[in-house]
């Protein structure tokens, strides 16, 4: 009888932060399947939406797992519904400016042998979503607000 590899769990966030330059933060956490954080990222994209965000930080999440963990079953939780659904087939891509981005992500989602999208509360998003405010500067913004 074959062993089943347990899941690792990718949780990703993006934020074109409070006003919307082009640039967007994005949060990736890697976590073992008992939760232990295992790796945490920040990088920033362009992006011009929210949406676009979110979709920037799946790529980025989908992008680290195949290079770091290849062949390793992956559950992806995102709090953006809209993306998780577009990309499981249960909505459709309506916003001409989310297309490439949607085939981009399609074609990561391929390339894993076992993967589950699944969409989650932000409030259990708390991480990556720190992480994304992070990429965007948020430290020096509480630095330069604590020196004041």
């Amino acid at each position: 009888m074959a062993t089943v590899k347990p899941s690792l769990i990718l949780q990703v966030d993006g934020t074109p932060g409070h006003v919307p330059t082009g640039t967007v933060g994005l949060g990736v956490v890697v976590r073992s399947p008992r939760g232990e954080v295992l790796r945490t990222r920040c990088l920033r994209a362009a992006a011009a939406s929210c949406n676009a965000a979110e979709y920037q930080a799946v790529i980025a999440g989908l992008t680290l797992m195949l290079r770091l963990y290849p062949g390793t079953p992956v559950r992806c939780l995102s709090d953006s519904r809209l993306v998780i659904d577009q990309l499981t087939g249960r909505a459709a891509v309506r916003e001409e400016a989310l297309r490439a981005l949607y085939v981009q992500a399609q074609a990561l989602c391929q390339q894993f042998g076992q993967l589950e999208l699944v969409a989650i509360p932000r409030e259990l998003n708390r991480l990556a979503d720190a992480l994304a405010w992070e990429a965007l500067g948020g430290r020096m913004a509480l630095i330069r607000f604590q020196g004041g």
